[in-house]
């Protein structure tokens, strides 16, 4: 009997995501890299099998239902089950309040909140037929406590990602299945490079730990909640943060 996990990892192709999918390739799953940037994801695939992983890449944009439908699909020949979905991509961009457009607005939420929720419902409907499942999602920091850096309409569709998590979490647990968030706090990635040095420094300093942390720590944290160590713990906010928000 195969009883090799299938992990699907959002916004897999590079920065937290490359972090998260070798991560869950080491433990012994098939990783789905799923990403639009397509050339990318299907390099992260091949050095994870370079590696001695297992991994395939699929297209896919994760605001649209119709895509995020034919992605379940791809996976779905490729293996019987979806044991662990990664919620990991997202996008975002500083800009003050008054200058955020609705079409600013709904393009964060389209794939940072609505995203989420299609990957999730798709992935719930897989679970609960059967009876197990891991959803671990990437919230962020600027979901509790908001963000000058990070932009109201990406620190509110994060808030939106923790609240759907703990009411996925309460649906889910009747199924055995964990619903849990992973909340970090400023990350050395592509999307914080471009925030500059001073602002780099500046952060960091108020940050107990006095750095910003590293891809992999996210990365150990998501490997922990999609483990059978996390049986008893769902609706959980794991924050990986240095000290930058204590709650």
């Amino acid at each position: 009997m195969n009883d090799q996990k299938t992990a699907i990892v959002t916004g897999g192709a590079k920065g937290l995501g490359k972090a998260i999918c070798e991560t869950l390739a080491l433990t012994g799953a098939l990783v789905v890299v799923a990403d639009m940037e397509i050339a990318k994801a299907r390099e992260t695939a091949a050095s994870i099998n370079g590696h001695g992983g297992k991994a395939v890449a699929i297209e896919v944009n994760i605001g649209e239902e119709a895509s995020v439908l034919a992605l379940y699909q791809a996976v779905k020949a490729l293996s019987p089950t979806v044991d662990i979905l990664v919620n990991n991509a997202a996008i975002g961009r500083e800009l003050p309040i008054l200058d955020i457009t609705v079409a600013e607005w709904d393009r964060i939420f389209a794939v940072n909140m609505r995203g989420t929720f299609l990957m999730s419902r798709e992935a719930f409907r897989v679970m609960k037929e059967q009876g197990s499942g891991k959803i671990i999602s990437i919230a962020s920091a600027a979901g509790k406590i908001g963000g000058l850096v990070a932009g109201a309409h990406y620190s509110a569709s994060k808030a939106g990602v923790i609240c759907f998590t703990k009411s996925l979490a309460m649906q889910a647990a009747a199924f055995k299945i964990n619903v849990n968030a992973v909340c970090p706090g400023p990350i050395a990635t592509d999307m914080t490079a471009i925030w500059g040095e001073e602002t780099i420094r500046a952060t960091a300093e108020k940050i107990p730990w006095k750095e910003f942390g590293r891809p992999q720590d996210v990365a150990d944290a998501v490997a922990f909640l999609a483990s059978e160590k996390s049986r008893y713990i769902t609706g959980e906010i794991l924050d990986v943060n240095g000290g930058f928000v204590m709650d």
